[in-house]
């Protein structure tokens, strides 16, 4: 059994509405967003502990490895983006496929060419 959005669409409507590419740019732009708060607050950390203590890089590196999950989920989330608009990409090429498939036959008729 497979999930009607993942198979090629039976309705050729099904494009007109590329939630997958505004979806898909939502969460690149909260990953990105979220990559950029780990760079600032890794960033301002940095700076604050070296103008305390620069011998204190072990404070730094403290600090960095509880804001790593920040940065991975943000790096996931980037990619779950870039698949959502790919995802529509192909959906609205399987419909454009379609849809020559129906009407080549009657154009070709139409021109009274001869087949290849």
């Amino acid at each position: 059994m497979a999930t009607a959005s993942i198979t090629r669409p039976a309705d050729p409507d099904v494009g007109s509405s590329p939630w997958q590419f505004n979806a898909g740019l939502g969460f690149a732009a909260v990953g990105v967003m979220a990559l950029m708060v780990f760079f600032i607050i890794s960033a301002v950390v940095s700076g604050w502990v070296s103008d305390q203590d620069p011998a204190q890089l072990g404070r730094i590196l403290a600090y960095d490895s509880w804001l790593f999950p920040i940065a991975t989920a943000a790096v996931a989330f980037i990619k779950v983006g870039i698949a959502l608009i790919l995802w529509g990409v192909v959906r609205q090429l399987w419909v454009r496929v379609d849809s020559l498939k129906e009407s080549l036959p009657a154009l070709k008729a139409s021109a009274g060419g001869a087949g290849a």
